[in-house]
């Protein structure tokens, strides 16, 4: 048996678990062999990552399909096998999988040039620039250079140079606000598609990762695996994405169908197996309204939908990466035809990291059943980090009550804006991850941020080769480290307090039945009390509530205010020095807002 495990590793996991993955583009390389050594142990009934972390999620989720499906050992295995070796093919293939179109080529050569400089970024730029732009620096050249040729006198030949100068510099100004102000936002604010361009012999990173995710699963030539084809290995996969257009995050796959896209688009994002399969499956809109296209689709069901278009709508890194556009009414807008039908309105769905980077949230329960395991990505810093790979091993590295989060200097414009950006994004992931009941079950990577993951797009050889180590060690951190019932004790005295504060200030609300205005019984005048809000009120808004559902409604909200009022001190005195809020927050998986019930009549002088 023992022979058997070690040349099948992943063949019969003995435990079970969920994984969590942080978005960070090239750093993701640190996630194959960090999934691979949790595979050992656990099977993965929920995964889910953003941005890079969507894609280790996606590949994670079509192993674990391999290996839930099939009954033989060596098939069981073959998926996580494949997905250890994956580092050897992204550190031989990385710097090709990010392609340009041939009309954004001028600006990401620029880009690279910024970040493969050794020494002054500026000289570097300023002459990749010379070269991206070359025909328009010699149209820029020309008046000028004629001018000091023909010239017959110094003051003449000087007047040519200073021409000449000025044209290149006016031309190179154009060139660049053109690439800019033109060029980027018709290509969806993004240099690469992710489809192998026209003369490339490897593929781009869609591509790629399309025909590695059927390569992993163990399927050729049929259709693409689906998110229904892991719903019935019962394997859970889930991603962010951000909607720019509707200022807003979905959680993917989508739990409605308001979206449709374009075939015309799609096909310039997804390759050939894709897009066959996605125009099979969709039903097509007909075109109602003047100017209306026809090639639009609505987006198949959620359990139709290839995991590859999951992975690609999380991964979208502005300015990098082509926005993915889809299409829904939006009620809120007057029809301008006589049709008065709202007509599909272009959304721009862009990286999910804008929005949560560390969804750790995800598949998250008030008490576990079974961990939820995070691999998170962090900045080294040697001043502050003695380690790589960090995961609290002992009740006191866990313990800390003090502020932990580090101290970043904010210098320079550029800087500033940058500090703006990174706590808009990342302060709650940030503090939900410090938590007791949460930090102890997430490992962190930390790289440096010049010369490894990020924008690194051309990493050496050796660099993707020691992240992955640094993945591999972050694997075997969390299988010696992690105690599952220490992991429950701290969630459970994160979590209980919480909850019962949460339930004693419940039961004084439902309790209140009109005492003088101030105390803490009272209503404002003419207030129900909640009793007969949920037995007798006759509502404005969701009339059609049976009465069975009210009383329902009506008894649970009795029990949880007798909990309430049972839940004194010391139940909801806090354990820790951390503080912790139970409330309701909109889901990311929540549709557009329904038409409001009619107001009520507005109230004198209103």
């Amino acid at each position: 048996m023992t022979d058997t495990n070690a040349a099948l590793p992943y063949a019969n996991p003995t435990k079970n678990c969920d994984l969590i993955m942080k978005g960070g583009i090239t750093s993701g390389v640190v996630f194959p062999h960090a999934i691979c050594e949790l595979a050992k142990t656990y099977r993965f009934h929920s995964i889910g990552g953003t941005s890079a972390g969507a894609i280790g999620a996606v590949m994670a989720a079509a192993a674990e399909y391999r290996r839930s499906t099939s009954t033989d050992p060596v098939e069981r295995n073959a998926g996580f096998e494949r997905v250890n070796a994956m580092p050897d093919v992204l550190a031989a293939r990385l710097p090709t999988f990010f392609q340009p179109s041939q009309e954004t080529k001028p600006l990401f050569s620029i880009g690279m040039a910024a970040i493969r400089a050794k020494g002054s970024k500026v000289w570097a730029v300023l002459l990749q620039t010379l070269r991206s732009f070359a025909k328009e620096v010699i149209i820029g050249a020309i008046p000028g250079l004629l001018i000091a040729l023909l010239s017959r006198s110094i003051e003449g030949a000087l007047l040519g140079l200073v021409l000449l100068l000025i044209g290149v510099l006016g031309m190179l100004v154009y060139a660049l606000y053109r690439a800019v102000t033109t060029v980027l936002p018709s290509n969806d604010f993004g240099l690469c598609s992710g489809l192998t361009q026209p003369g490339e012999t490897e593929p781009g990173f869609t591509d790629w990762i399309a025909a590695e995710i059927e390569a992993v699963a163990g399927r050729s030539g049929g259709d693409p695996l689906t998110i229904g084809d892991l719903t019935k290995a019962e394997i859970r996969v889930a991603s962010v994405t951000t909607d720019l257009s509707s200022r807003r995050p979905y959680e993917l796959p989508f739990a409605t169908r308001v979206h449709c896209f374009r075939k015309s688009e799609f096909e310039l994002l997804f390759p050939p197996s894709i897009m066959n399969y996605l125009l099979r499956v969709s039903s097509k809109r007909e075109a109602t309204g003047k100017g209306i296209p026809s090639d639009f689709y609505d987006l198949p069901p959620s359990e139709e939908l290839p995991v590859a278009v999951i992975a690609r709508m999380s991964l979208s890194f502005p300015g990098l990466i082509r926005a993915v556009p889809l299409y829904r009414r939006d009620l809120s807008l007057v029809p301008t035809d006589d049709s008065k039908e709202p007509v599909p309105v272009r959304c721009l769905f862009s990286d999910g990291g804008i929005t949560s980077n560390f969804p750790i949230h995800l598949f998250d329960s008030l008490l576990p059943s079974r961990p939820t395991f995070g691999i998170s990505l962090a900045s080294y810093d040697p001043r502050r980090h003695s380690r790589r790979v960090f995961m609290p091993n002992t009740f006191q590295e866990g313990e800390e009550e003090d502020d932990i989060t580090p101290v970043l200097p904010v210098s320079g414009l550029s800087g500033f804006v940058a500090s703006i950006l990174s706590t808009a994004r990342n302060w709650q992931d940030t503090l939900q991850s410090q938590l007791h009941g949460y930090s102890e079950r997430i490992v962190e990577i930390r790289l440096d941020d010049s010369k490894e993951g990020g924008l690194n797009l051309d990493m050496e050889k050796k660099t993707v080769s020691y992240l992955s180590e640094l993945g591999k060690e972050a694997g075997t951190t969390v299988i010696s480290n992690f105690s599952f019932n220490e992991h429950r004790w701290r969630r459970a005295i994160t979590a209980l307090p919480t909850l019962a504060q949460s339930l004693k200030r419940m039961q004084e609300r439902f309790d209140a039945e009109g005492g003088p205005v101030g105390t803490a019984g009272s209503l404002e005048p003419g207030a129900f009390a909640y009793e007969t809000i949920l037995s007798s009120y006759t509502p404005t808004g969701f009339v059609d509530l049976s009465g069975e559902r009210r009383e329902a409604l009506r008894t649970f909200a009795e029990k949880a205010a007798a909990a309430g009022h049972s839940a004194g001190a010391p139940a909801t005195d806090p354990v820790t020095r951390q503080k912790a809020n139970l409330r309701i927050a909109a889901s990311m998986e929540t549709s557009a807002r329904a038409p409001s019930a009619p107001p009520p009549p507005p109230a004198p002088n209103g």
